[in-house]
């Protein structure tokens, strides 16, 4: 018989331990911050400051103030968000916090922390809707994916914050299958235009996890037709062909979604080249041990992890863009659910079916990531899937197969708890959970520090209608270079977005054609800024001293 709704009385507690839970673990992912005051955030001056003016350009948008495509810096160059990922997803929460007063570097921290009581949230809700887990197995998942070691010590990537939008999507997918699967074509309509929307805010935020999405989605329905057995295929082939008005109307919506995605970012395609195979595949492929590369201050592994580092690689920086592993006792759980699906342990149901599919998808996609030697698989995904010259950094694809592998090792250990007894079952959770636990974090960006620099900016003269950087700083807080391309360019960008100024600086994953590539004070960067002048035939181009703190209306 089907079960009675949940009382209130029984669903009230319920939702308090859920959101209960939801804040324990967003604190515990951001304790640094909160202990110090938001003193010292996630992020960098680098990448981390040119995240935060894409997100001040949205603020700006919603102001009336920019248009959605064009941000401040790169000026006068059209289109200029394509040249980097969109965060638009972080842009809209953004632009609420600062509407609430907060300065740009606390609503950029306030963001990722919304973003991972989004992720909680959604995988609870997956956990429960997609895997049929309990609510308790359900909210240790979400612990397990809000805490994740490898997004926690990538945190200044602020971009892989949008992996917390993935088990929403999981969820809309769902339901836009089962919708197909039993006939109910209006039911379809609402489940697969909320899945359209989603991705493509999620293609509009950060590509990564929007394409690795679409990757493993695209392998998982071959393992699917490969193991689901005759019957449920043609099951599928039937509800397919009852609901081609439904599904017609979806391919329709999807276009129009990703117009504006396609129409920023193919352009930007043609005219950079994207990126090439051989420097991604010597730099940013996974060897094996980084399968478990979970850093050298993990709360329990990193003594593991200096030890193979020191006996197999003793070079290996010890920031790295493979420091993306997953802990070995969640790597454990998911090989025994493998195991367990092709074993006989699970029962033959459409249930199990969806499970062996999601494993073998993982599997063979994360096993195209590894490189042995000098050679990977994944040339045969650069080569011959859609966007894959677009992701670079291919180790990042850990940071998403956290939300699978935790999926099938939680639906093992969930049917396999009745076996073994609470206090083990309670101390393997435990465990699981503090092996996401990590002392280092990529806290770079100091706060008070950035802030004062912005507020020291004087107002633009009336005369300059955009500016340059003519002297950066100097000083170095957490020891990164000055004497760079990102030094004067980042800062820039985030002062063009604030005062609404526009910039010719600039600096993000591919640049525009003339771009000054020097920095200031070499001559070579001065003769860069006139020539770049010169072809877009500026008018009212001021200098800015950042050392001095004044503006140059006529630069020499």
């Amino acid at each position: 018989m089907p079960q009675a709704p949940p009382t209130a009385s029984f669903a009230l507690p319920r939702l308090a331990a859920l959101l209960a839970a939801c804040a324990l673990c967003v604190g515990l992912f951001f304790r640094g911050q909160i202990a110090d005051g938001f003193t010292l955030l996630n992020g960098d001056r680098h990448d981390g400051v040119i995240a935060l003016s894409i997100m001040e350009h949205w603020a700006n948008v919603l102001r009336g103030r920019a248009a959605w495509d064009t941000t401040h810096y790169f000026h006068p160059v059209p289109a200029t968000l394509g040249y980097n990922d969109g965060y638009l997803a972080f842009g809209l929460l953004f632009a609420g916090f600062r509407a609430l007063g907060a300065d740009p570097f606390l609503a950029g921290e306030l963001v990722n922390m919304a973003l991972r009581a989004i992720g909680f949230l959604g995988f609870h809700l997956a956990a429960r809707r997609v895997l049929g887990l309990s609510f308790g197995w359900a909210l240790l998942g979400a612990a397990l994916f809000t805490l994740s070691n490898n997004l926690a010590i990538r945190a200044s990537n602020v971009q892989l914050f949008s992996v917390s939008l993935v088990p929403l999507l999981a969820v809309l997918a769902h339901g836009a299958l089962t919708a197909l699967l039993r006939g109910r074509q209006g039911v379809l309509l609402l489940w697969g235009a909320g899945f359209l929307a989603w991705h493509a805010l999620m293609l509009m935020t950060g590509y990564y996890m929007a394409w690795y999405a679409a990757f493993l989605g695209a392998a998982l329905l071959l393992a699917w037709l490969a193991v689901a057995g005759a019957e449920r295929r043609r099951r599928l082939l039937a509800a397919l062909r009852g609901a081609l008005p439904a599904l017609g109307a979806l391919g329709a919506l999807a276009l129009l979604l990703n117009l504006p995605f396609l129409r920023l970012y193919l352009p930007k395609a043609r005219e950079t080249g994207m990126h090439d195979y051989a420097g991604m595949v010597a730099q940013y492929t996974l060897s094996p041990l980084d399968l478990i590369h979970v850093g050298e201050r993990n709360l329990l592994w990193g003594w593991l992890v200096r030890a193979l580092n020191a006996a197999f690689r003793p070079d290996m920086p010890f920031w790295s863009e493979q420091m993306t592993g997953l802990p070995p006792l969640l790597l454990l759980a998911f090989a025994a659910a493998l195991a367990w699906l092709w074993r006989g342990g699970a029962a033959e149901d459409d249930r199990t079916a969806f499970l062996r599919a999601l494993a073998i998808a993982t599997l063979a996609t994360w096993a195209l990531a590894l490189r042995i030697g000098g050679a990977s698989p994944w040339w045969l995904v650069y080569e011959f899937v859609p966007g894959a010259r677009a992701a670079r950094v291919v180790a990042r694809y850990q940071v998403f197969l956290v939300v699978p592998v935790i999926a099938l090792a939680l639906a093992f250990l969930a049917a396999r708890a009745r076996r073994w007894p609470g206090p083990a079952l309670g101390l393997l959770a435990a465990l699981l959970v503090a092996e996401q636990l990590n002392a280092y974090a990529p806290r770079f960006l100091d706060r008070p520090l950035e802030l004062a620099r912005l507020r020291s900016v004087p107002p633009a003269p009336a005369e300059c209608r955009a500016f340059f950087v003519t002297a950066a700083r100097t000083e170095s807080r957490f020891g990164e270079e000055v004497d760079n391309i990102y030094n004067h360019n980042t800062e820039a960008m985030l002062i063009a977005e604030v005062l609404g100024l526009p910039t010719i600086n600039g600096i993000s994953t591919f640049n525009p054609p003339l771009w000054p590539e020097s920095f200031p004070p070499r001559p070579e960067y001065f003769a860069a800024v006139r020539r770049y002048a010169a072809a877009h035939g500026l008018d009212g181009l001021c200098g800015l001293d950042l050392q001095r703190w004044r503006w140059e209306v006529a630069p020499s």
